[in-house]
């Protein structure tokens, strides 16, 4: 449900014409594990995107892990893929709303978003983990970039 909700406002605002030149074209979802858009500037909206392939690429990966389970199905793991989606969900809204404290935002969801491709990488052999990882990684990088941009 939350994973819909966050779709629908994403392309609601897509829709709108709030995004900027350069991001997927309105009417557009960002597709899990789909690679991140051709290097550019660092821009709001660049990053929004980027927060919402990490938030779904999170969610679906939770879910495949709950599926395969073993390992993959623990707590602590299916606890950090939540929080990777949460945070990542929270800094794209803040970014929509240019929010003051969107640094703070953008450098924790760097921070969980890091921890959480580490984890993902602790699975050797498994190309979904893989994936989710580099997700993970590429959201931290622009979120780190974009807390020391204005908004």
């Amino acid at each position: 449900m939350a994973l819909r909700r966050g779709l629908l406002a994403w392309t609601a605002i897509t829709c709108a014409g709030i995004a900027n030149a350069g991001a997927q074209p309105a009417g557009t979802l960002p597709m899990a594990g789909m690679p991140a858009m051709a290097a550019g500037p660092m821009t709001a909206q660049s990053c929004i995107d980027s927060c919402w392939r990490s938030h779904v690429m999170c969610l679906e990966t939770a879910r495949y892990c709950l599926e395969k389970g073993g390992t993959h199905a623990t707590p602590a793991h299916q606890g950090l893929l939540a929080d990777c989606a949460e945070i990542c969900q929270t800094t794209a809204n803040a970014l929509i709303r240019r929010s003051s404290q969107h640094a703070a935002f953008c450098k924790a969801c760097a921070e969980v978003c890091d921890a959480c491709a580490q984890q993902c990488e602790t699975f050797a052999n498994d190309p979904r983990m893989a994936t989710c990882a580099r997700t993970c990684r590429d959201c931290a990088n622009d979120c780190r970039a974009m807390a020391n941009m204005p908004i």
